[in-house]
């Protein structure tokens, strides 16, 4: 039964903080620091962001099936094939830093106290880019017409992200605004160059416990099943809240509850 109650816990965890600004990385170190759990491995944790990754798959299977098709019908629309290949260039600072830098990241930066700087240092940045944002008076650049400049700018801005406490969508969307996006703009396209970043960590770590599964089968199937079914409709909700809620308000919720987790953490962890 505890397994159950651990597999479902961590689940919302993937699933509301992977979309969220609130850095899914930091909750997912913290949450076994705090509830006291054991290393979920990697297969619950290949299972999780496959999730994950099926969520933002048919939410926003419509953009995504567009950009895919453009890169492989020469004749396709420019504007639609332009901004494919440009998410396609934009992830590989992400994936570069990730493939030769992930395992210092791992050893030396997923400790508590890294994760609550982190937490406050790009909250600070969030909010300089939400107000920026609100005040700015210019016509808003469209999606399909953002430049190699600025698709690249929220790019390098991802790959910040490995870093825990940061949050993915918190500074990819950052980026847009910095990039004239709106808000809700900024947030679609977080989502779009977010997806081959996310299906490559969760195949990563599949195809670890795959070459490895003695190593890591701390969860029997049923578990698995389970795991991935929250952690998808949990995902599939928070972007449509997350959508809803930069629509209104802004990120002003996240950078609010980003501080108060980082003032936990400090006080939780202080010796």
């Amino acid at each position: 039964m505890m397994e159950f109650i651990h597999i479902i816990l961590l689940s919302i965890i993937q699933g509301l903080t992977e979309f969220l600004p609130i850095s899914s990385s930091g909750h997912l170190i913290l949450a076994p620091l705090v509830f006291d759990f054991e290393d979920q491995g990697l297969a619950l944790d290949a299972i999780l962001h496959l999730g994950t990754l099926l969520a933002i798959i048919i939410y926003f299977r419509d953009d995504l099936s567009k950009l895919f098709f453009s890169l492989l019908d020469p004749k396709s629309d420019p504007a639609t094939r332009k901004l494919a290949v440009s998410i396609l260039l934009a992830s590989f600072p992400a994936g570069i830093i990730g493939l030769f830098g992930m395992d210092y990241i791992q050893d030396n930066m997923r400790v508590p106290q890294f994760i609550a700087l982190n937490l406050l240092v790009w909250s600070a940045v969030f909010f300089i880019a939400d107000r920026n944002s609100a005040s700015e008076k210019k016509p808003r650049t469209e999606l399909y017409d953002l430049n190699l400049g600025q698709v690249m700018l929220v790019g390098f801005a991802q790959a910040i992200a490995l870093l825990p406490g940061t949050s993915r969508s918190g500074i990819t969307i950052a980026a847009g605004l910095f990039s004239n996006l709106s808000h809700t703009t900024a947030a679609r396209f977080s989502f779009l160059l977010g997806t081959p970043i996310i299906m490559a960590a969760g195949l990563h770590s599949l195809v670890s416990w795959i070459s490895h599964p003695a190593d890591h089968q701390a969860y029997n199937n049923v578990h698995l099943g389970v795991g991935f079914l929250v952690s998808f409709v949990v995902g599939y909700l928070s972007i449509k809240l997350l959508l809803t809620i930069v629509a209104r308000v802004g990120l002003m919720p996240f950078i609010i509850y980003r501080v108060l987790l980082s003032i936990f953490i400090l006080v939780y962890f202080r010796n």
